[in-house]
């Protein structure tokens, strides 16, 4: 499908809408910039912590030696397949911090699954070890393991397993079950250093972060736009300069991964600087409602850098409050390419837009319109550059 053609779906706004839209918010990733940056990261990282002699040690675990940073055009797809990045953005999980933990940690199932068949539950001792550091466990781990014994595939029907078994969860439940799922197969309590947010996903953080920012030794190409910049930028200016609109961001990335990158690629001065919400205000907001809501979290699909790009003065305990979200609020449309995205945009009551870029290949494409049908989008585009038609803005407004 060309992005020139209409993308099938609904792809017009009634008259009585478009005329009351004040603010256009945007998602970042898949819809204006490319994720394959952190994708390739999330595959850095978690190749590291299984191949590495740093961690697990497992180094032909996924094939093509230890050397994955030169090798990540070959071993990529091994180590985290584009079907399952997929998968997970479906189930409106949108953090790449989350993803990174998620593969990880089916992959570590895997291993210790076969360990436990192989021996005994020693690791469990490990695991369970109060004095050890997350990276001294895998280290220990790494010493019981056969290498030549394990590959990859140990952790194929793991990872089928998974998904069969939570095919009607979405958002924070998907994470959640994978508590009760690594019980079941190992048979045992799940040590806490396994647990979402716990000393595994903390290490993926760290790692993921250092990969990302090149301080491993290793540089992985600048973050890219989704579709040609000269295109974005005319569709940006077009609907900046008709002076309609405020225009917002609303992701998950840290601030320094927005300002940097969009500033970089020329487009940074169409967007309100008051009202572009990023992980650092998540953090913030979770951290000032820790003593009254304690396992809150603010991350999408939760509506709040929705309601924070639009109401951005407001106090932060509005914002978790059912009445407050349920507000109608049509005159502000969201712009995103994940199920979280729309998610979001429908707890807030705002318009959801979504976006058919982010993944290659017609199929993709073709399930992503229906998963964002399904979900209750209100229009569907091919990509943020038939924005200005949608709403009657003639491309390159000055």
């Amino acid at each position: 499908m060309s992005e020139t053609q209409p993308a099938m779906g609904n792809n017009q706004l009634p008259s009585n809408i478009k005329d009351q839209l004040r603010f256009l918010i945007f998602d970042l990733d898949g819809v204006i910039t490319s994720e394959k940056k952190y994708w390739n990261t999330a595959r850095l990282t978690v190749w590291e912590l299984i191949a590495s002699e740093n961690y697990l040690g497992l180094s032909n675990y996924f094939g093509g030696g230890s050397d994955l940073s030169s090798r990540l055009l070959q071993v990529g797809e091994t180590v985290i397949p584009d079907n399952f990045i997929y998968e997970l953005k479906s189930r409106a999980i949108n953090s790449n911090w989350d993803l990174t933990f998620f593969v990880a940690g089916l992959h570590l199932v895997g291993i210790l699954s076969k360990l436990k068949q192989a021996s005994s539950d020693s690791y469990l001792d490990i695991l369970n070890s109060n004095s050890l550091p997350i990276t001294e466990k895998l280290q220990q781990l790494g010493r019981l393991l056969p290498a030549p014994e394990y590959d990859y595939e140990v952790s194929n029907g793991i990872i089928d397993s998974f998904w069969q078994e939570t095919s009607s969860l979405t958002g924070s439940a998907v994470l959640e079950y994978l508590n009760s799922f690594t019980s079941t197969k190992l048979g045992a309590s799940l040590p806490s250093c396994l647990e979402p947010k716990g000393e595994l996903w903390q290490l993926c953080y760290r790692n993921f972060q250092e990969w990302y920012e090149g301080k491993r030794g290793y540089s992985l190409p600048d973050d890219d736009t989704v579709l040609d910049l000269t295109s974005i930028d005319n569709a940006l200016r077009s609907l900046h300069n008709s002076g309609q609109y405020s225009l917002a961001i609303a992701t998950g990335r840290p601030r320094a991964e927005v300002i940097q990158p969009l500033d970089s690629l020329g487009i940074l001065s169409y967007f309100d600087h008051g009202r572009i919400v990023t992980y650092d205000e998540v953090l913030e907001a979770e951290s000032m409602l820790s003593s009254s809501h304690p396992s809150l979290k603010l991350g999408k699909p939760h509506p709040f850098v929705l309601l924070k790009a639009i109401h951005h003065d407001q106090n932060v305990e509005i914002f978790c409050t059912e009445e407050f979200q349920n507000t109608n609020r049509q005159y502000a449309a969201y712009i995103g390419d994940a199920a979280s995205d729309v998610v979001a945009a429908k707890q807030a009551g705002c318009i959801a837009i979504g976006v058919l870029t982010g993944f290659d290949g017609d199929k993709h494409r073709e399930n992503k319109r229906k998963m964002l049908a399904d979900l209750g989008c209100d229009v569907i585009l091919n990509s943020v550059l038939e924005l200005p038609e949608l709403l009657g803005i003639r491309e390159g407004s000055n």
